[in-house]
């Protein structure tokens, strides 16, 4: 059974509100719900009812979207747990990411692949390299990550089972990558615009990639009332083209 500790995780919710906090016996949280003493769940299982709050045991999810400060836009859930699934990242796997932004697919791929593996993550940008390197060290869980503040066509040390690719022309970065990847390796790539599709998709064909999908992700929530099942007003709907490819190599 997960109890909650001192300078724990959690995540309370007041009806459509969501916070997530680190908590500190003696301080306390307040918000419309009132004042909750941390002294008092300290110690208590995860998942209970006080007053107007519930307590939860923070998901992946949840430290991803309420924890993570953002300096760039991040890789939304819907899209990151399928990227993971997609590019057969798992337990004791060696990914390589080039563009970390703020960190959130980073985390994502480091929760996936546990003590074991390892995620080697480049950014460019020394802004968003602090940025990510604060979110992994206050959130990480194994220090499987490795952050570098600098380009990956510098970098030699091969043999990644999968990759991922978030930049702004990735298409340039294709033929490093995939010197970098394990033979049948898949990689992945996110961008925002169908133009950039074409481009990639000029980059993989004939560059030794196989296997090619493009696709995009919608995700629309319904409201929870018994009486009136219905979809909610506002959906996250165009956050990235999705496009995935396999390395191969000719007899």
């Amino acid at each position: 059974m997960s109890v909650i500790q001192d300078n724990g995780l959690i995540l309370i919710i007041f009806k459509d509100r969501k916070y997530l906090k680190r908590i500190t016996e003696g301080q306390s949280f307040h918000g419309k719900g009132g004042a909750l003493n941390y002294s008092d769940i300290i110690g208590k299982a995860y998942g209970i009812r006080i007053g107007e709050y519930d307590i939860y045991e923070p998901t992946t999810e949840d430290i991803v979207m309420y924890a993570f400060k953002r300096e760039t836009q991040i890789i939304f859930p819907k899209d990151s747990s399928f990227i993971v699934f997609k590019i057969n990242a798992k337990s004791g796997s060696r990914v390589l990411e080039v563009g970390t932004g703020s960190g959130a697919l980073t985390y994502m791929l480091a929760h996936t692949v546990g003590p074991q593996g390892k995620v080697v993550t480049f950014e460019l940008e020394e802004r968003h390299y602090k940025n990510a390197r604060k979110n992994i060290e206050k959130y990480g869980e194994w220090g499987n990550v490795e952050l570098r503040n600098e380009d990956v066509t510098d970098y030699f040390d091969g043999g990644f089972d999968a990759a991922f690719i978030d930049v702004r022309e990735p298409w340039i970065c294709l033929e490093k990558v995939r010197s970098l990847m394990k033979e049948s390796a898949s990689v992945g790539m996110i961008v925002p615009t169908a133009n950039q599709i074409s481009e990639l998709l000029k980059g993989l064909q004939g560059g030794g990639f196989g296997h090619i999908e493009v696709m995009e992700i919608m995700h629309r929530k319904y409201k929870t009332v018994a009486e009136r099942v219905r979809p909610q007003d506002r959906m996250i709907a165009h956050t990235g083209y999705l496009v995935f490819a396999r390395k191969i190599d000719p007899l």
